[in-house]
């Protein structure tokens, strides 16, 4: 818990710092999509019968989000899914758990984890998603802690990662991009051996701070509803590599209602979650920590209630009395 508590007031301090200095919010550089992924983009996208199934797609693997309507945007955003439409954690998860499938067939042990280190520095050759670069670093330290059977702990290892991303200069091309993975990461980190409840507690607080410097509302609802829907796409991200390297072959859309099925999902899931959005105040993310942190006695009760009291609108909203009624005028 102490790791949680030093991440927050790290994220607090550094999105304090950003607004005081007025940093840009986003500068991400662009991406660079190769010619034939283009050309390869346009011939599947005439198969499919709405186009946008097919710009969400490529999205999926490029991050280019052109081509995709306000309206789903809205519902990956709402959903807390919105990194799912660029290459991020879990669309490396996914590939790096099929390349293990098939370095497995190497008897040698140093050889596979050379192999996978190597396969994992390809990375660098795309600066421009430092997201995906980041998390390899991260797998790379820890393949080196294996190989060289030094007891590093976990939390010196995520440190050091984000040390190498802020050297690359990371920071410096998507400040925003760089907090939110050095926030949600190190909540996943600091929380992995403690209950689900209070995983998604301590998701939600970091979401709370975010939002308490970016405006956005926030749900608790969404972290577990958005929480299913990433362990689904992990079943339908393969499902899509193999139509995508099937497809020149063999020109059948099977892909198109699988795409459709998942975006429907998150549509409905987005708005079964109206209403359960709230605002960011530091009474609620006291509350939060104070369900997290402190043991079950009458006083938690009370310190509880007295912190969702000041967030509502009651207690932050002055009290506003009639104005007195215009004195009457006598009669002359």
């Amino acid at each position: 818990m102490k790791f949680f508590i030093f991440v927050s007031l790290s994220v607090f301090t550094l999105l304090f710092v950003m607004s005081m200095e007025n940093v840009n919010e986003n500068r991400t550089i662009g991406k660079t999509i190769p010619t034939f992924l283009q050309s390869y983009h346009q011939k599947i996208r005439d198969s499919f019968e709405r186009p946008e199934n097919a710009n969400i797609l490529f999205c999926f693997l490029t991050g280019s989000k052109n081509g995709i309507s306000p309206y789903t945007k809205a519902a990956f955003k709402k959903t807390n899914l919105l990194f799912l439409l660029s290459p991020s954690g879990v669309h490396l998860t996914v590939i790096l758990l099929i390349i293990t499938l098939c370095l497995k067939r190497i008897k040698n042990k140093w050889i596979r984890k050379f192999s996978y280190i190597i396969i994992l520095a390809s990375s660098f050759f795309f600066p421009s998603y430092t997201s995906i670069r980041r998390l390899s670093i991260l797998r790379i330290l820890f393949q080196v802690k294996f190989l060289s059977k030094i007891n590093i702990p976990i939390e010196v290892i995520f440190l050091l990662t984000f040390v190498i991303s802020f050297l690359l200069g990371d920071f410096k091309n998507s400040p925003i991009g760089f907090i939110y993975s050095f926030a949600f990461l190190g909540t996943f980190f600091s929380l992995r051996n403690f209950s689900k409840i209070t995983l998604i507690l301590g998701l939600f607080s970091t979401q709370l701070i975010l939002a308490l410097f970016i405006g956005d509302k926030v749900s608790l609802a969404a972290i577990p509803a958005g929480l299913c829907i990433a362990f689904l796409f992990t079943f339908l991200f393969p499902l899509l590599l193999i139509f995508l390297a099937t497809f020149w072959l063999i020109p059948f859309n099977w892909a198109e209602p699988l795409i459709r099925i998942f975006v429907l999902l998150i549509h409905y899931t987005a708005k079964f979650l109206n209403g359960s959005f709230t605002s960011s105040s530091l009474f609620l993310i006291a509350s939060i920590w104070c369900l997290m942190m402190l043991k079950h006695s009458k006083g938690k009760c009370a310190a509880l209630l007295i912190l969702i009291f000041l967030h509502t609108n009651t207690a932050m909203t002055p009290v506003q009395f009639p104005p007195p009624p215009p004195p009457k005028q006598q009669k002359t």
